[in-house]
């Protein structure tokens, strides 16, 4: 076989692989993108806060796909607010920035992020929030018959300090009320209005010992509640300054045989975040 007919018949073949390839839609690809849309939409954030933002790609006959590693993040002013390629806000300082995502040509519309700097708080030492910081426990039920071990895993949420304590989890907006000023031995306060479900200082310059250390100075709050189904119960914690909390105790009731276990999370280690 001659040189120019081997290579009309590579040709040919090459050609009939294409159409075949189209024809069974391997060139088809993921539906075109027609438009772009992100979320959260509109907030106030604190200096400090890291906020997850989403792009979602509406396709071209309908649906729509998470492209929110793959468009072009935009602030309008870096110095309020930045977002990073894994789509991350970090809030810098008080003002307004407008975020955007880009995919190819096509932007979405802006979330407008103001952000505000709460100033000193008063007991943000008994539970220091910065960038990558995280804490984790163990589990102990304490039980009349000795102390057993339990393994759980880490657990994780995301909270901010406001002016008086701490104020909400980011992202879900729902208060928490753990801190409140004064830390005096007998202050009380309400979760939100509920006169059945409050906190209290019962005590200051506690000494706890936990897997991670001995910390001194420590203030001991509990938290009552009385339930709907009128179960009472209550929740003690500890909390050292530079570090939160270092051992937190409650109750674990068992309905079917109307018995209660207490269970402790010990403070296994701390990490104070990136330099």
């Amino acid at each position: 076989m001659n040189e120019r007919l081997s290579i009309g018949i590579l040709s040919t073949l090459a050609a009939l692989v294409m159409v075949i390839a189209i024809g069974c839609g391997g060139g088809g690809g993921l539906p075109r993108i027609i438009a772009v849309t992100i979320t959260p939409d509109d907030f106030t954030a604190h200096t400090g806060d890291v906020i997850r933002f989403y792009a979602f790609g509406e396709q071209q006959g309908g649906g729509s796909r998470d492209v929110s590693q793959t468009v072009s993040w935009h602030s309008s002013d870096p110095s309020v607010a930045t977002v990073d390629t894994d789509a991350e806000l970090t809030a810098i300082g008080p003002g307004q920035t407008e975020i955007s995502a880009t995919y190819k040509n096509i932007t979405s519309e802006s979330t407008v992020v103001t952000v505000t700097n709460p100033g000193p708080q008063s007991t943000a030492q008994y539970y220091p929030l910065g960038l990558h910081y995280w804490w984790q426990y163990t589990g102990t039920p304490v039980t009349p018959y000795g102390v057993s071990p339990q393994a759980d895993e880490p657990g994780y949420m995301y909270v901010r300090h406001d002016q008086d304590g701490l104020a909400e989890h980011v992202g879900a907006g729902a208060s928490v009320y753990l801190l409140s000023s004064p830390l005096e031995t007998g202050h009380r306060w309400l979760y939100g209005d509920d006169i059945q479900h409050y906190f209290i200082v019962e005590a200051t310059g506690e000494t706890v010992d936990v897997p991670a250390g001995v910390y001194t100075d420590c203030v001991q709050v509990r938290e009552h509640c009385i339930t709907q189904a009128d179960i009472e119960y209550d929740i003690f914690t500890w909390y050292a300054p530079g570090v939160g909390p270092v051992l937190t105790r409650f109750p674990d009731y068992d309905p079917g045989s109307g018995q209660t276990t207490w269970v402790e999370h010990r403070l296994l280690d701390f990490q104070p975040g990136l330099p």
